[in-house]
């Protein structure tokens, strides 16, 4: 694919348009420099890993480039031993660092995005250097006093001189202004020594070392004998701090240095990651809908044909148009016919700058059922190229690169032709046109071309292996509609427009009497045509809104259907609860009866003829609270979206949706710990999961004690208060519970492990162990 195609096809405005994706200047140089792959190979690689990079958008996982930079040159400069300052080394740290952690993440998705890992490979890991870095110099850039023993000691002296030097100095001053020889209580600092501004009429005054004068010669800048010997000790220590900087700086940039391949090789892959994460940014923004998150196989070949649906071209602002095309396999070839402006350019432009994208790694702006063929080499002949110096008119520029195409064309090209003919004699530019196109499709050439002549849509209509195709022109607003109709060939619409902007009518008339008659009958023709697909056309869209009404009432009823069901099973449940409260209550009721029977001769027979019956309601409430089969399978109410809960049949767990259903009808569900593949068809129902705000907050009750002490009191006012324990410890959901009623006569056990026995809330009961109170204490296990 050769510079000139991709300046006519306006590659280079995509890429600009890719390079403000980049997250930092290496990724926008590499978007800049992206070329269309010309080998099948390298080409699928490259929609993989944007496929890929797709997918982790899906799935919420970000690559880091925060703090991402361009540091290359000081990479070569450590290579030679060059010293680098502080911030330098800061800023390699943490570039290596930020690399490192896109590495870590693409580890972690290794098994979901194979070949960006493979990328994150050739980053090293550089935490020796970072950590080293990072106890030397501080975030603003400054060598810290840790950063070596010797530093630190140095600047402990450095300080305490300067201490003394402040301390002497402004003893000097005192004494200054005492005299009256300083014009101002502050001192100030000339070529790094602390020095007063003494008026020069009292030089003699202040003794010292005069280091500056005046603009006007009245000031002069004298350093006190007094200080010298103190600021000379401050100098030295400054020098020594220096060195000793350096030698720190020196050690850091030697670390980075002798690994300075590797650190290239990472950050070079952390540009990579960066343009191939500014495409899925891109793609994003277009609303492409290739190439789809993981997918490549399903929609870029190697033969076959290329089928656009809705596709739009990337640098047209405002309401772009959609066209649908497919060309290389049946047909061929398309011609495009049609009046000037009205969009043929732009359609033969979007089918080659589309795959010039795809073949490039990028995101080819389209909907759902568009397929890319891949072509080894692209050639296009767009626009006029006249040129003065060489003596080129517009035919002649036209035909020097068809002369080029025709050169190179074979199978695996697809050619682009804007304005076929034109620029000489019609007859002579038609003929010329038809032979070409003959030549490319014989050679096997996928062919796209635009075109005024109107020999050449009979031609097209005669050749099955190429395709009239038109855009349409509105004759009421004089305006094209940019829409491409594939099949009908393009209407002259000259003298209907000539008619419209006022020329006269004889004139008109008189044009049309030059023309055979068979050309009305062909637009005659044409216009009903024409009016037939629109209406056709139209039907279907009304059928397909029709469908769409019935899917949306078909929805609405399944969930309407499910919501019913939902209550209903909530209401059963809700039943079920009662019911079986209420026979608790009545079985203890019940059972308190008996035991007062044996006490006080009630009549044990009318006990146990209550029993009976409250078993029977029991049995009654069940059977009309049971769930029941629904007479038809359960339906889906809508799409199934990542995120939405299931129930699945045979699987008593709810899961969670990873991913939407793909081409298998099988769906990543989470279950607990566990993820699978489930068909559609086992899901029962589907739920969606609930936010924050809706979840329903079960009060708790107050607790409850594990044991209840009983010891000391009467059989009857004991199983009384042990009664209310045990349906308290029952609600508070205790796995079992300590009776103590203690050994005595053995009554009260007694009673209470008759009570146990018959309990509708207990399933066991046992003594004690020895050292827990053997006898005297009975554990009951609970129901539940």
């Amino acid at each position: 694919m050769n510079d000139h195609t991709l300046r006519v096809l306006e590659f280079g405005r995509v890429l600009d348009r890719l390079a403000a994706e980049a997250a930092f200047s290496l990724g926008a140089e590499r978007a800049r420099a992206l070329r269309p792959a010309t080998d099948f190979a390298t080409a699928h690689e490259l929609i993989r890993q944007t496929a890929e990079m797709r997918l982790l958008d899906q799935l919420g996982i970000d690559i880091p480039f925060s703090g991402a930079r361009d540091v290359r040159p000081s990479i070569k400069a450590a290579a030679i031993g060059q010293l680098l300052e502080a911030g330098a080394l800061l800023e390699c740290a943490q570039v290596l660092t930020t690399a490192r952690r896109a590495r870590l993440v693409l580890e972690k998705v290794r098994d979901r995005v194979p070949l960006l890992a493979a990328v994150g490979d050739a980053i090293g890991d550089f935490r020796g250097f970072a950590d080293e870095v990072e106890r030397a110099i501080s975030p603003r850039g400054e060598v810290l006093d840790g950063a070596s023993d010797q530093l630190a000691l140095v600047r402990r002296e450095l300080r305490a001189a300067e201490a003394r030097l402040e301390q002497r100095a402004q003893a000097a001053l005192a004494d200054a202004l005492r005299k009256g020889a300083a014009q101002e209580g502050l001192l100030t600092e000339r070529n790094g020594r602390k020095v007063i501004p003494v008026r020069s009429d009292s030089r003699s005054l202040v003794p010292g070392i005069v280091h500056d004068v005046s603009s006007s010669g009245a000031t002069l800048f004298i350093e006190p004998f007094a200080v010298v010997e103190a600021g000379n000790a401050v100098r030295e220590l400054r020098l020594a701090e220096e060195r000793e900087v350096r030698r720190v700086l020196q050690r850091l940039t030697d670390l980075l240095g002798a690994r300075a391949e590797e650190a290239m090789r990472s950050v070079e892959a952390l540009g990579e990651l960066d343009l191939i994460h500014a495409k899925a940014k891109l793609a994003r923004k277009m609303q492409a809908a290739l190439p789809p998150p993981g997918d490549v196989d399903g929609w870029f070949r190697r033969d076959g044909a290329t089928r656009l649906v809705r596709a739009r071209h990337p640098l047209l602002r405002g309401t772009v148009v959609p066209i649908d095309v497919e060309v290389g396999d049946s047909p061929l070839g398309i011609l495009i016919t049609g009046p000037n402006t009205g969009g043929k350019t732009v359609a033969l432009k979007t089918v080659g700058l589309l795959t010039a994208m795809a073949q490039a790694g990028l995101g080819v702006p389209c909907d759902d059922g568009s397929r890319v063929r891949f072509f080894r080499k692209v050639f296009a002949d767009i626009g006029d190229e006249q040129s003065i110096e060489q003596s080129l008119s517009t035919f002649s520029s036209h035909l020097r690169n068809i002369i080029a195409i025709l050169g190179e064309a074979d199978a695996e090209t697809l050619v682009l032709l804007d304005e076929l003919g034109a620029g000489t004699d019609p007859a002579e530019g038609a003929a010329i046109a038809r032979a070409v196109i003959e030549e490319l499709l014989d050679r096997g050439t996928t062919v796209v071309a635009t075109t005024h002549h109107g020999e050449l849509k009979l031609f097209a209509h005669g050749d099955p292996r190429l395709a009239n195709a038109s855009v349409e022109f509105d004759l009421e607003t004089l305006s094209p509609t940019y829409h491409l109709v594939v099949g009908l060939p393009g209407q002259s619409n000259a003298l209907a427009i000539a008619r419209r902007l006022g020329l006269d009518e004889r004139v008109v008339e008189r044009a049309a009497d030059q023309l055979a008659p068979g050309h009305f009958e062909l637009e005659a023709l044409l216009d009903e045509i024409r009016a037939q697909r629109r209406e056709a056309e139209a039907a279907k869209a009304a059928a397909e809104r029709a469908r769409e009404e019935a899917e949306r009432l078909r929805r609405e009823l399944a969930l309407e259907r499910e919501h019913i069901e939902e209550e209903r099973a909530a209401v059963l449940a809700e039943a079920r609860r009662e019911a079986d409260d209420a026979l608790a209550r009545m079985r203890r009721e019940i059972e308190q009866l008996r035991r007062r029977s044996a006490e006080r001769r009630f009549d044990p027979v009318a006990a146990q003829e209550a029993i009976r019956q409250a078993e029977g309601e029991r049995a009654r409430l069940a059977r009309s609270a049971a769930p029941r089969r629904p007479a038809a399978a359960p339906v889906i109410s809508r799409e199934i979206e990542p995120g939405d809960l299931v129930h699945v049949r045979d699987i008593p767990q709810l899961g969670e949706v990873l991913a939407a259903p793909g081409e298998d009808g099988r769906l990543d569900v989470q279950f607990g710990s566990i993820r699978m593949k489930v068909s559609i068809d086992r899901v029962d129902r589907v739920e969606k999961r609930r936010s924050d705000g809706d979840r329903v907050v079960v009060p708790v009750g107050p607790p409850v004690s594990h044991e209840i002490d009983l010891r000391g009191q009467r059989a009857e006012a004991a199983l009384e208060r042990f009664e209310t324990y045990l349906d308290a410890a029952f609600r508070a959901g205790l796995p079992f519970v300590r009776i103590i009623h203690g050994k005595g006569t053995g009554a009260l056990r007694a009673a209470i492990r008759e009570a146990l026995a018959r309990h509708p809330l207990v399933r066991g009961y046992e003594s004690a162990p020895a050292a827990e109170g053997g006898d005297g204490v009975t554990i009951a296990l609970l129901a539940g």
